[in-house]
C-alpha cells in the first residue's frame, strides 16, 4: 500500500499582491526572485505539511536574505534546514543515497535536489523538490510536489528516473507520523 503524506502544492512564482503586500519589492525584481525561491517554495509546503503557520514565500525569502541562506542559484540546504527548524520543525541537511528514499519517507517528507523536470540526461541538481511518498515496487513510484511550473502538472516519477538528477543531498524532516521513529 502506498505512504504520502499530505503536502500542500504551492508555487514557486510570487504573485504580485504577495511580493508587494509583503515588501518584496524591497529585494529587487520579483520575477527573478521567483526563479530562485524553489527552495523556500517546497518550505512552505513542508511547513503546512506539519500544521506550523506557514509565511508567504515573500516572507521566507525576506528571513532568507536575512539569514544570508541564499546564493546567486538558490538556498544553502543547510540555511534550507536551519529555517525549517526555526520555524518549528526540526530538520537536517545531508545526504541520502537514492535507494534510501522510499524508506526516508515512511515518516516524513523530504526536500531533494534535482534537475527541474527530472531529465535523463546525466545533469544534477539546481531545483528543490518535495518527496512525499511512494508506491511500492521493483521501481518504486515516488510521489512528488514541485513548485515549478512544470510541477504544476506533475507529482509522480519512477525512482530510476528521479536517480539521472538527483544529486543524493536532501534536507530530512523529524518524523510527521504518530508513534513512529
Amino acid at each position: 500500500m502506498p505512504r504520502v503524506h499530505e503536502v500542500p502544492l504551492c508555487r514557486q512564482l510570487i504573485e504580485p499582491a504577495e511580493w508587494d503586500l509583503h515588501g518584496g519589492w524591497a529585494l529587487g525584481d520579483r520575477i527573478e526572485w521567483s526563479n530562485r525561491v524553489c527552495g523556500l517554495a517546497s518550505l512552505r509546503m513542508v511547513l503546512l505539511a506539519y500544521g506550523q503557520e506557514a509565511p508567504t514565500v515573500t516572507e521566507l525569502l525576506k528571513l532568507a536574505v536575512k539569514h544570508e541562506v541564499l546564493t546567486p542559484r538558490g538556498a544553502l540546504h543547510a540555511g534550507v534546514a536551519n529555517l525549517a527548524t526555526d520555524l518549528g520543525v526540526p530538520s537536517v541537511a545531508e545526504a541520502v543515497p537514492v535507494e534510501e528514499l522510499p524508506g526516508r519517507l515512511d515518516t516524513a517528507p523530504l526536500i531533494i535536489s534535482v534537475t527541474e523536470q527530472l531529465p535523463v540526461d546525466g545533469r544534477k541538481g539546481g531545483h528543490l523538490i518535495v518527496l512525499r511518498g511512494y508506491e511500492e515496487g521493483p521501481d518504486p513510484v515516488i510521489h512528488f510536489r514541485d513548485p515549478s511550473s512544470w510541477g504544476q502538472q506533475h507529482d509522480r516519477v519512477l525512482l530510476s528516473r528521479l536517480s539521472h538528477s538527483y544529486t543524493g543531498r536532501a534536507i530530512t524532516f523529524a518524523s510527521l507520523t504518530d508513534g513512529e521513529p
